[in-house]
């Protein structure tokens, strides 16, 4: 059974990649996971924190001049089990983005109809007046949305294919949430972003913070939504995937559902230089608890604020 479907999936993408070719794309089978801004965007937290692996079915092309990628963002979702025991669900979503000509504040504009959306929430923003209860708008700048949100911009929106959420972040323009992520609907969606572009209003650009616009929030311990704060958003990630890093990002296409971890893979280690004045110390992750080995210590992982004020983190 599991050699016919793997050899049916293999044909669909032979088929899929025939598509791609015609449009003159490229095709990858399989590729690394992109910038941590853009997973965290799209597929940061289910029941537990997903850690991305890799992408299936990726797609290199250029639409109106502008080049974008697309395919299948795959991770696993982390969880443990009664006695301990550690394992990962498989997680996925279909993904769009392209480059920004210019930084932009970050954004979300999401779409009611996407039904299962894992990816990071910001605090929510009013709905300016004219456009449709499809919509809602989340980020950190409220006077961004409304001066973004012109008439032309709205027409464009209004016509977005769907299931079909959008975040501006971290230099690109992304849409997620195509529950098949076929060659027309790469297509489409790309077409929407690089319109979605041309409708933004001249003095909108070049007002984002390059570092704040392109900073992460890593899903151990870090809350998202209304309680996010900007300038205690992660610079690098906190955790290092609790052992579902194991999976390569060649496995992506065929990805099993389920993964199941090792008590000695289930955990993150994180090694501290030694000083005169205080002993090695170090951190791991077991079974869902963190454990310090040894006197606490920061892990060393700046944030925004820390960041800004010299590229070091707070004094603990």
């Amino acid at each position: 059974m599991f050699g016919r479907k793997s050899k049916k999936a293999a044909e669909a993408r032979r088929a899929a990649s025939a598509e791609v070719a015609s449009r003159g794309w490229q095709w990858h089978d399989a590729a690394p996971a992109p910038a941590q801004e853009i997973c965290e965007a799209v597929l940061r937290r289910g029941r537990g924190p997903i850690w991305p692996i890799g992408m299936s079915e990726v797609v290199d092309g250029t639409v109106s001049g502008r080049p974008f990628t697309g395919g299948h963002l795959v991770g696993y979702d982390y969880r443990t089990g009664n006695g301990g025991n550690a394992f990962g669900d498989r997680a996925s979503v279909n993904v769009v983005w392209m480059p920004l000509p210019a930084s932009l504040p970050e954004l979300r504009i999401v779409d009611d109809g996407v039904r299962s959306d894992d990816g990071v929430r910001l605090p929510p923003l009013h709905r300016p007046a004219g456009v449709s209860a499809r919509w809602s708008f989340e980020g950190f700048i409220p006077g961004f949305a409304e001066e973004v949100l012109t008439p032309a911009f709205i027409a464009v929106l209004e016509g977005a294919p769907a299931s079909c959420t959008i975040v501006i972040r971290a230099g690109v323009i992304l849409c997620y949430g195509d529950p098949v992520g076929d060659a027309a609907g790469i297509s489409s969606r790309a077409t929407l972003l690089s319109a979605l572009i041309d409708q933004v209003p001249a003095p909108c650009w070049g007002r984002a913070d390059a570092l704040i616009a392109g900073t992460g929030v890593s899903p151990v311990n870090a809350p998202d939504g209304a309680s996010l704060v900007l300038t205690e958003r992660l610079v690098t990630r906190d955790w290092k995937g609790y052992g579902l890093a194991k999976v390569a990002w060649q496995q992506a296409p065929e990805a099993a559902w389920m993964v199941s971890l090792s008590n000695r893979e289930s955990q993150d280690v994180w090694r501290f230089p030694a000083s005169a004045s205080s002993p090695p110390s170090g951190g791991l992750h077991v079974s869902g608890a963190d454990i310090q080995l040894s006197a606490p210590a920061d892990l060393g992982i700046p944030t925004v604020a820390s960041t800004l004020a010299g590229g070091k983190p707070p004094a603990s």
